[in-house]
């Protein structure tokens, strides 16, 4: 199915999934390209303004995200593990400007598994673990569910129109 994610909330974390039809690598790709990031991810109305990326273990992702009054949302992210194309896994955080981490939001490690679909599109899954569930609750009264979700519907649009273009 594509076009809706699914949300499941566990004990100290959430899993985010939905079915893109694109082929594995080309979902893979937009995970790891910073031109590709920029044009997805965040929710619409909070667009990435800057981002940088160091796709490798123990590289960096740094990014900000602009909302229609100009508040900026920074994080950062240090990869763990990089498995093309079936995982990408990080530490995600907030920052400010300089990449020093904050404590704005909570923080979690997110792993994100792309499998292969029945139909033959991609299955795309994001656990986010959080260190408590008051983490957890926090991170979604801030809008993680809401807003990935968003990104998702972003992506889907975005490898709909690169992948026919291509």
């Amino acid at each position: 199915m594509t076009g809706s994610t699914a949300i499941t909330r566990e004990a100290l974390g959430l899993t985010l999934s939905r079915t893109f039809d694109a082929p594995r690598e080309r979902v893979f790709r937009a995970l790891s390209l910073e031109s590709e990031l920029m044009r997805w991810w965040g929710p619409p109305s909070y667009p990435v303004v800057a981002c940088t990326v160091d796709f490798r273990p123990g590289g960096i992702w740094h990014y900000c995200l602009r909302g229609p009054a100009g508040d900026e949302v920074w994080a950062r992210a240090v990869y763990r593990d990089i498995r093309e194309p079936a995982l990408v896994s990080y530490d995600e955080t907030s920052s400010d400007a300089a990449g020093t981490v904050t404590t704005d939001r909570p923080g979690a490690f997110v792993t994100i598994r792309l499998s292969p679909a029945p139909d033959g599109g991609t299955r795309f899954e994001a656990r986010l673990q959080y260190t408590d569930a008051s983490d957890r609750d926090r991170a979604v009264r801030y809008g993680v569910e809401r807003g990935f979700s968003a990104a998702l519907g972003l992506l889907e649009n975005h490898l709909r129109m690169t992948t026919t273009a291509s």
